[in-house]
């Protein structure tokens, strides 16, 4: 058996529409994407989303 440091990275694609009038004097396209996601994410069952799964790790002990 071994004990794994892992970090688990969901990747999906998800499906966005973003207003730029909703962008605030001096926020960047980033943020405002940002914000997006996060309201999209807070108000959608994220189980009904497609994920691919990328796992990455390293073995920090084992026996």
């Amino acid at each position: 058996m071994a004990l794994v440091s892992i970090t688990v990275e969901l990747i999906t694609e998800i499906p966005l529409t973003i207003n730029e009038a909703n962008r605030a004097d001096g926020q960047s396209y980033l943020d405002l994407i940002t914000d997006a996601a996060t309201v999209f994410m807070e108000n959608n069952d994220l189980n009904q989303l497609d994920f691919q799964v990328k796992v990455v790790g390293d073995v920090i002990a084992s026996e």
